[in-house]
């Protein structure tokens, strides 16, 4: 009866698959169980029920090739083997249609001699006596028939072939959408059904190895269990789909047989009832949920059958069977026990199965090609047909219109399909001589439209159309005439190379050369006049006769607006100058020609304070003058030199023919003269605008367009620094300054990450009280070859470079770090740069930082110039206020030495003011420094803010800053900027008691004395 369930396996999978692999799945489940049977019986009984020690297996030359066996081990061998083969068998259906025959009889012995019997090591190793290998058995765990030992074995190294092989072809639409594939014998898979159901019998039956009275109820469970479960299935299969399916109603069945299969023996009736319904829903609902989710395509539905009910009845029978036959005890703890043993099995089986068919695919190839897929695994392995399937299939083809008429159906002789196949071949021999007497009538008759429509598309396009064979013309079109400037009568038999003006190459790709063409060629007029034009041609067949056939488009207008849009790319649209462009290349063909022309020579020249013209007299005012200049420049040009707007205030020229540095004195002598001219900008306003200009001759400074550019940028750097309004000639030495600034600047880098810098703090001390009431951070670098480098060198390097934002936000990370640490260090002032200030992720990263150290953020003031609201002013508005609301306190650096200080102040919300140092140290020196002072002060004082005093350096200045009403202090007479562990915490004694002379009154003294 056992042996009757691979009869049954081998029915029901061979008809719930297509017929073209039907012989492919019966010959699997055949050579399945032989190959494994042999696998099993050389070493995978030994594995399974041998003596185990220190090994997780058994190890027993007695079992090796069933050596020395006794009859009851014999028959004991007989029924395990049937387990064995049940689980290969399970495989073959769910991979069906898609793996080789060959992998699979690998899997199916590498299934049958390890995976199977190691894990029957585990579970029954104790059949034939004590076996300590046998941890799951001697935990208590129950599996009377096999649900896990031999189906979830099974069906889990379903799932792994399944995963790593992939779905079959067509199985899901291009949405990812199941498709149905049905079974081609319906009727054939349930007589499959009915004899596995009873062929069950004698597998649960027949597990007690002995005739008795514990038969009964174990084939009564069996029965009811699987009759159930079929009801189950078919009730769920008919929700599911509105339909009844035969597949739902036998996939329940079998669910329901498998879960039942664990625990039969221990069972009562109600309880085989529930279980096998719960196994029919289990399988019917994984198997949905692998199909719709995990997108695994299971060919007869193996895995949810065979791998979850299998689960299910396993774990179920801890909780329906009655508790004096569960070896465990107690139901949690019987239950713990079949889930360990059940998760063990789904490692184990999978995970050696997943990594088998991934090995093996990789070295043999598990899954047969597209084309065989196609056309059937019956006849790619195994030569043979089944049914007229192949004729059905080519009918099919032709009725859809996918039909090759070429193609003919092999006769075989005896084949049941003979006469069928011989009937369609002649049916294609008839179709295709049709075809091709309609093909030839449909050909001359396009032969004929097509002069026609020709003839007719010609004389209706706007280009030109001309028709030639073997290089003479033979029709065209009027518009053909009207381009070359003839009738068509006059053109019609001339050579075509008559009228191109064209090199040999492009006539012979024209007349001569196979296939089309697209190329840019020249006609010639009669009357001389050359005109280019875009011709493409191919060939043609034309009043029955192969022709070329070309299409001219005139080109003269494109040709004209190319050439616009050309010099619009090239020149400066205000001044009509070249741009930069156009001035590197006229630069680069000087340079590359000195030899032949003579040197050449570079000016880089910038308008005096062109910026503020355009603050003051308006953008209008700013172009007049730029257009000016312009002409200004080319009226002063020689003929072969040229002028060039590089952007904003910056032009350029490009001396030629240079040989004296004199020349060039002359010539920037003579445009620095051309410029002291008055600029009328409209309106009568005259306002005057200097040049500056540096200067570098090729190849005396230079020999590159680079290096020339570069010194010539030198030179006008020095022109700018000596006054402006005058030129300068390049000269060894210039480039110190900024070779100087490169360096420092590659020093920076190296700098930030060795920790080179360190804050230096100068206390801000209280007027009234005389005492320290804020510290500013001051950044020093300690360089390990210059020493001590001043801010005023390093820091506009690290603004031009960039760095400045890196440099920054150490400083601001440094003074929490300070803030966190010293409690004598109440609040620090930190120097925002303007480009800093001005970086997009500013706001983000000093909030980041400072939260980050966990410092409060009013113990920050952050002093910002007036160049971070010059250029932007509504951006620097928004953000400022944004810090005042987060709680930072806001303080305006060198107040008075800008151009608007005054309406910053009622514009922006600013906590302090802090005196330019300039005007402090004019005190006593300057008769106006006293009064401006004096005004700042009671202006700030006013507006409620804090006013600061920087520079202080004697005694006489802060008397008179504190008879002014001055909140604070800050300058080498309060202390000099020192480490953090060397500050400054009080004031000198001489400094609090002049101080509080002046709080209380005293007189006014010069402020001469400077602090040592």
């Amino acid at each position: 009866m056992v042996m009757m369930m691979q009869v049954g396996f081998l029915l029901l999978e061979a008809g719930m698959v297509r017929s073209k692999n039907s012989i492919n799945v019966a010959q699997k489940n055949l050579l399945d169980f032989v190959f494994g049977a042999v696998a099993f019986a050389a070493i995978g009984f030994m594995f399974a029920f041998g003596a185990s020690g220190w090994l997780p297996v058994g190890v027993d030359g007695d079992f090796f090739f069933l050596q020395r066996l006794d009859s009851w081990e014999s028959a004991f061998f007989v029924f395990q083997v049937m387990f064995c083969g049940t689980a290969a068998t399970i495989v073959s259906g769910a991979v069906a249609e898609r793996m080789k025959l060959a992998a699979y009889v690998f899997g199916s012995i590498f299934l049958s001699a390890v995976i199977y019997p190691f894990f029957v090591h585990w579970a029954w190793g104790g059949a034939l006596g004590p076996n300590s290998g046998a941890f799951l058995a001697n935990l208590g765990f129950v599996d009377f028939a096999g649900s896990t030992v031999v189906h979830a074995t099974g069906g889990w190294i379903s799932l792994a072939a399944c995963a790593v092989i992939g779905p079959r072809l067509g199985r899901y639409d291009s949405e990812g959408r199941p498709v149905r594939i049905a079974g081609h014998s319906p009727v054939l898979s349930t007589t499959g059904a009915l004899i596995l159901f009873f062929g069950w019998i004698g597998f649960n039956g027949g597990s007690t190895l002995s005739a008795n009275a514990d038969v009964a109820p174990i084939i009564l469970n069996t029965v009811l269990a699987g009759g159930i479960a079929c009801c189950v299935g078919y009730v769920l299969g008919y929700m599911q789909d509105q339909i009844v399916l035969p597949e739902k109603s036998l996939c329940g069945m079998l669910g329901g047989l498998v879960a039942v299969t664990a625990g039969c023996q221990v069972l009562q009736p109600g309880g085989a009832l529930i279980v096998g319904a719960l196994g029919a829903a289990v399988a019917i609902f994984a198997n949905d949920f692998l199909e719709r989710k995990l997108k695994i395509d299971d060919a007869v539905g193996a895995i949810g059958v065979h791998g979850f009910a299998g689960v299910a009845g396993t774990l179920a029978l801890a909780l329906l069977a009655p508790v004096d036959r569960l070896p465990a005890g107690g139901r949690l703890e019987q239950l713990y026990v079949q889930a360990f043993g059940s998760a063990l099995n789904f490692y184990w089986a999978f995970g050696l199965g997943w990594i088998f068919f991934k090995v093996l695919d990789k070295t043999l190839g598990i899954r047969v090609s597209g084309e065989v897929e196609e056309i059937g695994l019956n006849v790619a392995e195994h030569g043979s047909r089944l049914g007229v399937g192949h004729v059905e299939q080519a009918l099919s083809d032709l009725l859809s219109g996918a039909a090759d008429l070429s193609r003919r159906l092999p006769v075989e002789a005896g084949d049941e399909a003979e006469n069928l196949t011989a009937l369609f071949n002649r049916l294609m021999d008839n179709i295709q001589t049709e075809e091709r007497a309609r093909e030839e009538e449909r050909s001359l008759k396009r032969d004929d439209e097509e002069a026609e429509r020709v003839t007719a598309l010609a004389n209706a396009t706007f280009e030109a159309i001309v028709i030639y064979h073997d290089g003479i013309i033979l029709d065209g079109n009027e518009q053909l005439a009207e381009l070359m400037g003839v009738s068509l009568d006059q053109l019609i038999g001339r050579p075509i190379r008559d009228v191109l003006a064209a090199d040999q190459a492009e006539a012979d790709a024209m007349t001569g050369a196979e296939g089309g063409f697209d190329m840019e060629i020249s006609l010639l007029r009669d009357d001389g006049e050359v005109i280019p034009v875009e011709m493409k041609g191919r060939e043609i067949v034309y009043r029955g006769k192969p022709m070329r056939i070309g299409c001219l488009v005139d080109l003269r207008e494109r040709k004209r607006v190319e050439n616009q849009i050309r010099y619009l790319a090239q020149h400066d649209p205000l001044t009509s100058l070249p741009n930069r462009a156009l001035f590197n290349q006229r630069l680069a063909d000087s340079v590359r020609d000195i030899r032949r022309q003579g040197g050449c020579a570079v000016l880089m020249i910038d308008l005096d304070h062109f910026k503020d013209i355009n603050d003051i007299h308006g953008h209008p005012a700013g172009d007049a003058v730029i257009r000016e200049a312009a002409d200004r420049l080319q009226r002063i040009l020689g003929s072969h030199d040229v002028a060039a707007r590089l952007g904003g205030d910056e032009f350029a020229i490009i001396l030629s023919r240079i040989n004296f540095q004199a020349q060039v004195e002359d010539f920037c002598g003579r445009l620095a003269q051309s410029f002291r001219k008055p600029f009328e900008i409209g309106g009568g306003d005259l306002i005057r605008c200097g040049v500056s200009i540096g200067a570098a001759m090729c190849p005396d400074h230079a020999e590159t367009v680079e290096e020339l550019v570069g010194r010539a940028d030198v030179a006008l750097y020095h022109a700018k620094n000596s006054g402006r309004n005058t030129f300068r000639i390049f000269k060894p030495g210039m480039n110190t300054l900024i070779e100087k600034r490169r360096a420092l600047e590659v020093d920076l880098d190296a700098g930030i990450a060795r920790g080179e810098f360190e804050l230096f703090l100068q206390p801000r001390v209280d007027v009234v009280s005389a005492e320290v009431t804020s510290y500013e951070a001051l950044l020093r670098w300690h360089h390990p070859e210059r020493g001590i480098v001043s801010p005023v060198d390093f820091i506009p390097v690290a603004e031009a470079s960039g760095k400045i934002i890196a440099l920054g936000e150490w400083a601001i990370r440094e003074a929490c770090r300070m803030l966190s640490l010293e409690a004598n260090v109440g609040r620090l002032s930190i120097n925002v740069s303007p480009i800093q200030f001005r970086h997009t992720d500013f706001r983000r990263r000093l909030d980041e930082i400072v939260r980050t150290a966990g410092v409060e953020t009013k113990r920050l003031e952050l002093e910002i110039t007036e160049s971070v609201l010059i250029d932007d002013d509504k951006r620097a508005l928004k953000i400022l206020n944004e810090l005042k609301v987060s709680g930072y306190e806001i303080a305006l650096d060198d107040f008075g030495t800008g151009y608007s200080s005054l309406s910053y102040l009622s514009r922006y919300p600013f906590d302090t003011i802090k005196i330019d140092r300039g005007f402090v140290s004019n005190l006593g020196e300057e008769g106006s420094a006293e009064a401006i002072v004096h005004s700042i002060i009671d202006l700030g004082g006013r507006l409620g803010m804090t006013v600061v005093a920087e520079g202080v350096e004697t005694l006489e200045q802060a008397r008179f800053l504190a008879r002014s009403g001055c909140d604070e202090l800050q300058g080498y007479l309060l202390g000099r900027p020192q480490p953090l562990d060397k500050i400054a915490l009080s004031v000198p004694a001489e400094v609090v008691a002049g101080l509080a002379m002046e709080i209380h009154g005293g007189a006014e003294t010069p402020a001469t004395q400077r602090a040592s």
